[in-house]
């Protein structure tokens, strides 16, 4: 039975959700396609940790967040969402959670310039409720991240010397830095005096949880019996070596040449003879899942209470289930 933080998160969500629905763009012939890709958002991690973690600042008392928490969630998730709208142009990819993807319908200048737009208004909405210059300076500086990231994994397309300590920068960049940027931005809209600890607490919690996610996501690739909404083999295909690749490299020199034979069901059916490889990808995913749980129970940090730390376990557990 959820208890009063996961009821609480619910209806915060849906207030997310509902101010999301409330951001028009006015370049008429392309109303619909916003209001399409706001829309298609997906399960809302990103908007849940800016909750969950406002939550802890509040330390469990049962009531609603702010109204600004709520926009800042859902800032963090049109961040999120730009981020995909350019990645699906880059990647040519022709669906998105079950959707055809914007490029496919209006093509990739469209797309691009549409993913600007809401890139554009998440800046415009932080400008808005920031508390301070260095809030903005930070939220702009993780974006760098991000960038930084996907062009830390371009540089590696197809390189068979990829090293997992490149590909756990590179995933840090990319994925984990909006991670860890949705725990601070809940933990600074909540308070005008952060505490500290409270900021190293959410910022390791958010690092582990997306680095461990962006594994998974990298390893879900090679599941082509797993609709994800999402076309199959794109990274293996597009050149991109990812954790499970990059170990099998390092161990079995012979799977370098399947590599190169650039045939993806080649290397799904090197996997499926060697599973061992996906395992151990799955197992350090699983390791940074099980050092999230641990920032929530370290004693170094202020306590947290018992409805939230079962609402940002179960965050956890969802992903511990795919495994």
């Amino acid at each position: 039975m959820p208890n009063q933080q996961e009821l609480l998160l619910r209806d915060d969500l849906k207030r997310v959700v509902q101010t999301m629905h409330a951001e028009e763009d006015h370049v008429t012939p392309y109303r619909e396609d916003y209001r399409h890709l706001l829309d298609n958002h997906g399960k809302m991690i990103r908007a849940s940790l800016v909750l969950l973690f406002s939550y802890v600042v509040q330390n469990g008392k049962s009531h609603h967040v702010d109204d600004k928490v709520i926009t800042g969630a859902a800032a963090i998730e049109m961040l999120h969402l730009a981020t995909l709208v350019h990645d699906d142009v880059l990647d040519n990819a022709s669906i998105r959670r079950n959707q055809p993807t914007i490029q496919t319908i209006r093509g990739n200048k469209a797309a691009i310039y549409l993913g600007d737009l809401i890139l554009s208004r998440y800046m415009e909405i932080i400008a808005t409720i920031a508390p301070s210059t260095a809030f903005i300076v930070e939220q702009a500086h993780t974006v760098n991240e991000i960038v930084s990231g996907d062009l830390l994994q371009e540089s590696t397309r197809h390189n068979l010397d990829t090293t997992k300590e490149y590909y756990e920068r590179a995933i840090t960049g990319k994925t984990a830095a909006l991670f860890r940027l949705a725990a601070i931005t809940g933990i600074k809209l909540t308070t005008d005096s952060p505490d500290e600890k409270t900021l190293e607490q959410g910022s390791k919690f958010g690092e582990h949880l997306g680095i461990a996610f962006q594994i998974l996501d990298d390893v879900e690739d090679f599941n082509v019996a797993h609709d994800t909404g999402k076309p199959k083999l794109e990274d293996i295909r597009d050149g991109i070596y990812t954790l499970p690749v990059i170990l099998a490299i390092a161990a079995d020199p012979s799977f370098v040449d399947i590599v190169k034979l650039d045939d993806p069901l080649k290397v799904l059916d090197y996997f499926k003879a060697n599973p061992q490889f996906i395992d151990s990808a799955k197992n350090e995913a699983l390791q940074h899942l099980e050092a999230a749980k641990d920032v929530i129970a370290d004693s170094q940090y202020p306590p947290v209470n018992a409805g939230t730390v079962k609402a940002l376990v179960d965050v956890i557990d969802k992903y511990i289930a795919t495994l």
